[in-house]
């Protein structure tokens, strides 16, 4: 009797709800199995328990359709999102980062082939922009992926425990992988809890950015920095052509990420970002965002209000994830006048 009241409390535990502050909510039995056993079948279909005890992995979790209530965000959808022209209207659902479904469902230059989701890309054998080092494919976590702790090749093993321990109310500042922005080791940043279902200016990620001194700084700590893990030569490589031909003084080699568009001195059309008529709290843009340098949790809802608040990253133009546009793009700029959508112009005022 003593046993069966000790697994009764251990049943009854497994349903209590995940503390509000955690980045996952809800009974304990929604990600884990104590048996790996429900109604005579495998929980996990090879009947191999899960690492961590999980129901699932990374896509099984992140697979599904944001209505706005869902407390775990859907990167990957098996019907098409409502995405619209930047992903940012009043009735699209797709998240920040974006999602796999085009990637999977169209192309390759629709977003970030991973493996589980879509095939390896057919083009490219090396992420651009990248020196050789990255040739398996693409993972969500681990040494191959983008999340989590890197010195982990299994994916779960990389973000074991991290998702217990999310706050969004604080500032994430990158010194553990539970204290990094969205389980992206060592990045800083605030994610809103909804991951930018629907943003607005009052409403939005923080993303964190370096205003750098030097074309080979690093800029570790910012969102672009994770970026370059794999695309360094689109961010700090040497200054080097392909053929490793050293480039002239005064030649762009890439589009600039974290840069401040207050040190563009050749011209002012910066200044007007987001179609501001004027010079100073211009609104924050959803469509082309920028990072910031600050690391409070004050919302940069303005942009040249203070120093370092009009970082250019490589989300200003990209989903990290997917689009369905060419590139990843925020916005259709291929089909552009004639049926696509400029948001460069978000930031190159004058260009559109």
């Amino acid at each position: 009797m003593r046993n069966i009241v000790r697994v009764s409390a251990f049943s009854f535990l497994l349903f209590l709800p995940i503390s509000s502050l955690a980045g996952v909510t809800g009974p304990c039995v929604s990600c884990h199995t104590m048996h790996n056993s429900q109604d005579n079948l495998w929980v996990a279909d090879s009947g191999v328990p899960n690492p961590a005890l999980l129901v699932t992995g990374c896509i099984g979790c992140h697979t599904g359709q944001n209505d706005g209530s869902n407390n775990t965000p859907f990167v990957f959808s098996t019907t098409p999102p409502q995405y619209r022209a930047t992903g940012t209207e009043a009735d699209s659902n797709t998240l920040a980062g974006g999602n796999f479904y085009w990637v999977n469902n169209i192309g390759d230059r629709r977003g970030h082939n991973v493996y589980g989701i879509s095939g390896k890309d057919q083009t490219l054998n090396i992420p651009p922009g990248n020196d050789g080092t990255f040739t398996s494919q693409l993972r969500c976590a681990g040494s191959m992926g983008c999340h989590g702790d890197q010195n982990f090749s299994e994916q779960i093993s990389a973000v074991k425990g991290s998702h217990h321990y999310k706050d969004h109310t604080i500032w994430q500042d990158g010194t553990t992988l539970a204290t990094s922005y969205r389980m992206l080791n060592t990045a800083q940043g605030m994610g809103v809890p909804d991951y930018e279902y629907r943003p607005t200016d009052q409403k939005h990620n923080k993303y964190y950015g370096i205003d750098r001194t030097s074309e080979t700084e690093t800029a570790d700590g910012s969102i672009s920095s994770q970026c370059a893990r794999c695309h360094e030569y689109f961010h700090n490589g040497p200054a080097t052509l392909v053929s490793g031909t050293t480039l002239g003084t005064g030649v762009w080699l890439r589009h600039p990420t974290d840069f401040d568009m207050t040190n563009a001195i050749s011209s002012t059309e910066y200044q007007f970002y987001n179609n501001s008529t004027t010079y100073g709290n211009n609104i924050y843009s959803v469509i082309s965002p920028v990072a910031t340098a600050d690391v409070t949790t004050n919302l940069n809802t303005t942009v040249f209000t203070q120093a370092n608040d009009a970082l250019v990253m490589c989300l200003s133009c990209h989903r990290a994830h997917g689009s369905p546009y060419a590139g990843s793009l925020r916005w259709n700029y291929k089909a552009w006048p004639a049926a696509g959508y400029n948001g460069c112009a978000i930031c190159h005022t004058s260009k559109n």
